[in-house]
């Protein structure tokens, strides 16, 4: 005999997503409306929390990124929920989302900071990934290591790092535009750093002075035990350190092709 569901849990206010914009969002309206409950619905077992948030100036605000436990957000505020399961379903119209493990959540309003997914050119391809999160960067370590020609699509931050960081492989790099780094910088720039894509890279590496935290312990146990197509929360800067980017075959040299 199938086991009654649960009565749908409400909340005046629902925000899906654990990133930094869905747990400041849930912060922020428990600050707020501290006798309303605050539903936040995060697929990951860890959330990514602002702390040692400082005003410099008007404009300037200056904090640190900090991965916690969901369970340290209900013990600050209250009236936050965490709820931990990814969303399947929204009813728009009955104001009710349903999350993957059948149960239904009713609100009055809707948060959605739940990110952007990698647009793949080839769905259900296993040679074609999509870097977005810590999960996808690892995955995509794993498949370089057996690799001697990828390609790299796209011209974007993450793009620009992996064509300049990767070594032992041969890499094509398509991008639209006229030149790289187009969001970032003016084509001028852009004409002097591809010659440092093609030039010998020095062995010694600059210091980073950002902060960064990596998930170590029951944090990483917690996260292999989510399913693998849930998306976590989005790279942040120096990502890629502490990741081997090499192949099987010896240096070659990057010449991006436009589409």
């Amino acid at each position: 005999m199938e086991a009654a569901r649960p009565p749908p849990t409400a909340g005046k206010f629902v925000v899906v997503g654990g990133g930094i914009a869905g747990v400041t969002c849930a912060e922020q309206l428990a600050t707020h409306f501290p006798s309303e409950d605050i539903l936040l619905v995060t697929a990951s077992p860890v959330i990514k929390a602002v702390t040692n948030f400082k005003q410099i100036s008007k404009i300037l605000e200056e904090f640190d990124v900090e991965e916690q436990s969901s369970t340290m957000l209900g013990k600050r505020f209250p009236n936050i929920k965490v709820i931990e399961s990814g969303v399947k379903q929204l009813k728009s119209e009955e104001h009710c989302i349903v999350t993957e493990d059948g149960n239904q959540h009713v609100y009055k309003k809707l948060c959605l900071c739940a990110g952007a997914k990698p647009k793949l050119i080839c769905e259900g391809n296993p040679y074609v990934l999509g870097i977005r999160d810590t999960d996808s960067a690892q995955e995509f370590q794993k498949q370089l290591t057996k690799a001697k020609r990828i390609m790299i699509i796209g011209n974007g931050g993450i793009a620009l790092e992996l064509v300049y960081e990767i070594e032992g492989c041969e890499v094509i790099w398509a991008i639209k535009d006229k030149a790289i780094g187009n969001t970032f910088f003016d084509a001028g720039a852009a004409e002097f750093l591809t010659s440092k894509l093609i030039a010998e890279k020095s062995e010694a590496k600059i210091a980073h002075k950002r902060t960064r935290y990596t998930t170590e312990g029951r944090k990483k146990e917690a996260r292999s035990k989510s399913k693998a197509d849930n998306v976590g929360s989005a790279l942040g800067p120096d990502w890629h350190e502490g990741l081997n980017l090499k192949g099987t075959k010896e240096q070659y040299s990057q010449h991006p092709h436009q589409k």
